[in-house]
């Protein structure tokens, strides 16, 4: 484990602690945990006051320079360091991250060799940290072949802008004052362009703004890298990179050897003449930090509230080929209910009938017909035929007559009763005359389901206004399952469209 106070020197502490400070000053507000922090660090490193008030006589580049140095295990130690100011506040700003990750970057041995910070003073021109700009020496056929290819450009500027940042590539910038500013009728005018840069900008060389596109076909990344350093008071031998992206950091305020206060600028350097869209998807991720946030809202509840013991769903209905009602997404809960042939098949045939439902009245005329003293005598008759009874059925072409026809062949499927006795019609009666209570013994089965969602939808109801029996479930969420386990929607079943409604 490194020792910052005793494996660093004088001058590396110092710098260490200029980097903290630049960090807590970041977001331009000061938390008191990191006053706190700050102070403790102090106290870590055995920084002095005359130690202290020599952080502002020195520029972020020499304190990183200085840290170069040290071996990997204190380069861990004093990046942690930083990472604690950062999130000491628990917020961290984009600033704060920008900064932080311009450290990491020049001090980690996978990046330093392609990543420097350059520290510059009297500034007169705008730098706006929200920009990243790419400036060449010299030609770069590999960094052009990416930038100029209409998708990886596409997949770079988007990975930058996930984190705030705009590329500003010339080449890209000419073309696109072209198409908005040139007449397409007379593309060597570009009056419009030349009246608006008249209003916002010193007018300056006329000639060279009556001629505006000579002017931008002459400038390219190689004269605006000159203009960068000319304007930014950089020493072209200072970078020392051919191609390369560069973005301010930071703002800072550095102390001369006469107690004048000048301004300095701070900018990370990113070497991208080899291997160009590695390098910065290395430098996005980096920038992309972790929140361990929870969102609680939306689709994020509907999520957790599933995940929860208390979750509640909408559960498809499946009936297998033993007969048996189960609501798979609720782990294939099986629904128990009393006098259970009756009820499925009660349940089932209401099912059919869908929100319209099937009128008391309909079943008060299927129950005489089953009772009369003529159906009696077949059901007593050892030549009884269900097919033939089924036929005789639709020879009447009433609503009563297939109530009775749907719930005889859905019956023959759910029971075990013999269907080539008479006796078997007993049973369609009794599930005509005892349909109240079957009601409660369904409803009652899927009681028990107590994660079912909208439970009262697969429910049959009374409509009592209009003295109907319904199930409002609808066939979509029920499937008939074969032995193999094959299931089939019910509504495309052989079994479920021989039923007449």
């Amino acid at each position: 484990m490194c020792d910052l106070s005793k494996q660093l020197t004088d001058i590396q502490k110092q710098a260490l602690f200029k980097i903290a400070v630049d960090l807590v000053k970041a977001d331009k507000q000061i938390h008191r945990d990191e006053v706190t922090l700050l102070d403790r660090l102090q106290r870590t490193c055995g920084i002095g006051v005359g130690d202290l008030e020599f952080i502002h006589y020195i520029s972020l580049q020499q304190a990183v320079s200085a840290l170069r140095g040290i071996d990997a295990e204190c380069k861990k130690a004093v990046l942690d360091v930083l990472e604690s100011v950062v999130g000491v506040d628990n917020d961290i700003d984009n600033r704060e991250n920008l900064l932080l990750v311009a450290v990491r970057l020049c001090l980690e041995d996978s990046s330093r060799e392609w990543c420097t910070i350059i520290s510059t003073s009297d500034i007169d021109a705008e730098c706006l940290s929200e920009q990243i700009v790419y400036l060449e020496r010299s030609e770069q056929s590999e960094v052009t072949a990416v930038l100029n290819d209409k998708y990886d450009y596409l997949l770079l500027t988007k990975a930058l802008e996930d984190v705030g940042l705009h590329l500003f590539y010339l080449p890209n910038v000419i073309a696109e004052l072209r198409r908005q500013w040139s007449p397409k009728d007379e593309l060597s005018s570009f009056d419009f362009l030349r009246r608006s840069m008249e209003f916002i900008v010193p007018v300056g060389d006329r000639e060279r703004l009556a001629d505006l596109s000579h002017t931008l076909q002459s400038v390219d990344t190689k004269t605006f890298f000159k203009v960068i350093c000319s304007r930014y008071n950089i020493e072209i031998d200072r970078i020392p990179y051919d191609g390369f992206l560069m973005v301010k950091i930071e703002d800072n305020y550095l102390l001369e050897d006469d107690g004048r206060l000048v301004k300095s600028v701070d900018f990370l350097c990113i070497d991208i003449s080899h291997s160009v869209k590695q390098r910065v998807l290395h430098f996005v991720k980096l920038l992309e930090r972790t929140v361990n946030l929870i969102s609680y809202q939306g689709y994020y509840r509907l999520l957790y509230d599933y995940l929860s013991s208390e979750a509640k769903i909408l559960s498809s209905l499946v009936i297998d080929h033993r007969g048996d009602f189960r609501l798979v997404d609720l782990n294939n809960h099986l629904l128990r209910f009393e006098s259970a042939p009756q009820a499925k098949s009660l349940y089932l045939l209401l099912l059919r009938y869908g929100r319209a439902g099937i009128r008391q009245e309909c079943f008060e005329k299927a129950l005489g017909y089953l009772n009369n003293a003529q159906i009696a005598s077949v059901m007593a008759s050892d030549e009884f035929s269900v097919e033939r009874f089924k036929q005789t059925l639709l020879g009447f072409k009433s609503d009563w007559a297939k109530l009775i026809y749907n719930l005889i062949t859905i019956y023959e499927q759910l029971s075990t009763k013999d269907s080539g006795k008479g006796s078997f019609l007993g049973y369609i009666s009794k599930i005509i005359q005892h349909r109240s209570a079957l009601k409660n013994y369904v409803n009652t089965g899927f009681g028990e389901a107590y994660h079912l969602a909208n439970a009262e939808q697969y429910h049959i109801k009374f409509d009592k206004s209009h003295k109907t029996y319904y199930v409002e479930l609808s066939p979509a969420l029920v499937f008939i399952e074969n032995a193999s386990g094959e299931m089939t929607p019910i509504a495309q079943h052989e079994q479920w469209n021989r039923l007449i409604v």
